[in-house]
């Protein structure tokens, strides 16, 4: 009995002094501090290191730790092996995961209360340049009834920390509530929304709620501006998959208005509804109405391709601002190269007519020919654009006439025109060239086609049509006629 009480003496002196040795020692709470700030980082997948523990007044404890080394943790209040009910403080001048990403002033306050296996966590503060604030139950493996709130952040700041690229910036308010999460399962819903006053040279606020249920989300998104709407609706997103899909309508009201957004100056306005789907790269396909017919258009990630059914003409042309020509009904496809940067324009057109242009005025004056009294089925209109200047050809016939503008040029920054032009309508027939200001360009006749075509009428009227085919194709007989359409065109270009 005696040895038993002088080992039992042995044991307390010896636990005395392990634990003074820990606790009142520079190197004792050296190796105690190591040995705590091991544990937390390996239970929370955080770099934590801990500074001070104070237990003079156990079970009141002070605790002071760094995380990720740049942000301070402080915890005080009550604490054993079964409760906590802490107040803490947790102050930053970065956000840092693995190393500091987002410089930031963090600051915020909070109260930790309940038993190890249920911990109520609660906090506000500042953070993101705005105010946070935060409500959480934490279990041993998950968490439940989790609100977030932010209010007036940078949503620049929020998305990097998100590992993503704002496309939108400004202040944003987020609201976050999940009824439960763990490692595998979550499920709770997103809300977020945020002013930009300046987007590429336009204001914009966009609103967007996420709902989440593992790894399917299914999402909604209003973009709004004083100049457009887009709203999409019935979005599902697979997270474990990457893959996305989605309903939209399109709206804008004013194209114009976006010029720094799209990079040139549209006119009028545009409507159109559709799908837009991510697989490894966008795809967006749609259907409208804007111009009179139906166009139907694919956006991926080479181009844009737009088949057009029945389109009116001059509505589309209207987008571009130079007048258009003539009106039609068109039908057939627009290909744009995101590589080459090159639109490409095939269409056929039925019932074309010219439009009242200076143009329309210059031909009549100098031929006495009204093209607008005509109508053109059966006809085409084949154009590229690349680097502000359009190349075509636009061939327009009927039963009796036909008007040609092969090799045309425009040049839609300077609003000028160079084509060749050959048609022949309203017992006339000439060609020439038209060049110079779209609202008001020259027009140079081939007046050797004109007058050939005069006389060929003269000699109809003597000795018939079937008469004048048999003069030509006899030896000599088209060189008088050819001196004569020489010499007179020669003397009509002094008047012309």
């Amino acid at each position: 009995m005696l040895n038993f009480f002088k080992y039992f003496i042995y044991f307390l002196i010896l636990i005395t002094i392990v634990l003074f040795y820990f606790l009142s020692t520079p190197l004792g709470n050296s190796n105690i501090y190591h040995f705590v700030s091991q544990k937390l980082s390996q239970k929370s997948d955080l770099h934590i290191e801990v500074k001070n523990i104070n237990i003079s007044n156990y079970p009141q404890v002070y605790i002071v730790m760094n995380i990720e080394k740049k942000a301070k943790l402080t915890l005080w209040g009550y604490l054993d092996d079964r409760l906590v009910d802490m107040d803490y403080t947790l102050t930053s001048d970065c956000i840092a995961i693995d190393e500091c990403k987002i410089d930031d002033n963090i600051k915020i306050m909070g109260h930790i209360k309940g038993p190890f296996t249920r911990l109520t966590i609660t906090g506000n503060g500042t953070a993101l340049e705005g105010n946070v604030t935060y409500h959480a139950i934490k279990y041993a493996e998950k968490v439940e009834n989790i609100t977030v709130k932010m209010r007036d952040i940078n949503s620049t700041k929020l998305l990097n920390l998100l590992g993503q690229s704002a496309l939108i910036k400004g202040k944003a308010n987020a609201d976050l509530v999940f009824s439960f999460m763990d490692k595998i399962h979550k499920k709770g819903h997103f809300i977020y929304d945020v002013k930009d006053k300046n987007f590429r040279g336009i204001p914009l606020n966009l609103h967007s709620k996420v709902d989440i249920e593992n790894n399917k989300h299914t999402f909604t998104i209003d973009i709004n501006s004083p100049y457009l709407k887009l709203n999409i609706t019935k979005g599902n997103y697979n997270q474990k998959k990457k893959r996305a899909k989605a309903h939209y309508i399109l709206d804008i009201n004013d194209l114009k208005k976006l010029e720094t957004l799209l990079g040139y100056k549209y006119q009028g306005n545009f409507y159109a509804m559709g799908e837009m789907s991510y697989d490894k790269d966008y795809r967006v396909t749609g259907l409208s109405k804007s111009f009179g017919g139906m166009t139907d258009f694919i956006f991926e990630k080479d181009g844009l391709k737009i088949k057009l059914d029945n389109i009116l003409l001059e509505e589309m042309m209207h987008l571009f601002p130079f007048p258009p020509i003539l009106t039609a009904n068109a039908t057939g496809t627009i290909n744009y190269s995101f590589i080459k940067k090159t639109l490409l324009v095939n269409t056929k057109l039925n019932n074309a007519k010219f439009i009242h242009t200076k143009l329309v005025d210059v031909i009549r004056k100098k031929s006495k020919v009204n093209i607008m009294k005509e109508s053109f089925d059966h006809s085409t209109l084949d154009l590229t654009y690349h680097n502000d200047t359009i190349l075509g050809d636009l061939r327009l016939t009927n039963k009796r006439s036909h008007i040609y503008l092969t090799s045309t040029k425009i040049d839609t920054d300077k609003s000028t025109i160079n084509a060749y032009f050959d048609f022949k309508m309203q017992r006339q027939e000439f060609s020439g060239k038209v060049f110079g200001p779209l609202d008001n360009p020259k027009v140079n006749l081939n007046m050797q086609k004109l007058i050939r075509y005069q006389m060929d009428k003269q000699v109809d009227k003597m000795i018939g049509k079937d008469g004048r085919k048999i003069m030509e194709k006899m030896p000599m007989g088209g060189v008088a006629k050819d001196m004569a359409t020489d010499m007179g065109a020669s003397f009509m270009k002094v008047f012309f």
